[in-house]
């Protein structure tokens, strides 16, 4: 009796060895990738600012993760989790100076394809660009994809909840 469990457990000392050994091999690589896709995700919401520089300001909404200065005053990025009808959505929202959406995108989501995911591709997202925390209220939500147009809504609320107190902080208003 006591020798199969034995087995057994040295099985599973082994293999859990070899997955921790495995982890520790691709980790680097893998959170190497992940800051690479970052950074192009936030030259691609400002494409006109070379650098960002990730500022620790305390007080922002719970669903913003992260908040980014570009250089030469062009705006701001900011990480934000919504959570649609599959579950948690990953933003990315950048605003200028001015407290305009600049651009906002999508980098990581669960929604139903083809129904909820239209929220995220143009025309839709784009109808936020450009527009300040008053002018987003006029866009609707796309019929049949509730949930997911107002997560995707609320998610650019957040980015401009936290972009009213990050101008108003001293590291960011630098």
């Amino acid at each position: 009796m006591i020798r199969p469990i034995l087995i057994l457990s040295l099985i599973c000392f082994f293999v859990t060895g070899i997955l921790a050994f495995v982890n520790n091999l691709t980790y680097p690589v893998i959170e190497s990738a992940a800051a690479e896709r970052a950074a192009n995700a936030r030259k691609e919401i400002i494409p006109h600012a070379d650098r960002f520089e990730l500022l620790k300001i305390n007080g922002l909404p719970l669903n913003v993760t992260q908040v980014y200065r570009a250089e030469y005053d062009k705006g701001f990025i900011f990480m934000v989790t919504t959570f649609g009808y599959g579950g948690e959505i990953k933003m990315i929202c950048g605003i200028d100076p001015n407290g305009n959406v600049i651009k906002s995108a999508v980098l990581a989501h669960n929604e139903t394809q083809g129904l909820g995911t239209p929220i995220f591709e143009l025309p839709h997202a784009g109808q936020y660009w450009g527009k300040d925390k008053n002018g987003i209220e006029t866009i609707d939500a796309i019929s049949g994809a509730t949930i997911t147009s107002n997560a995707y809504k609320n998610g650019i609320r957040y980015a401009l909840a936290a972009f009213e107190i990050v101008k108003s902080h001293p590291e960011g208003a630098r």
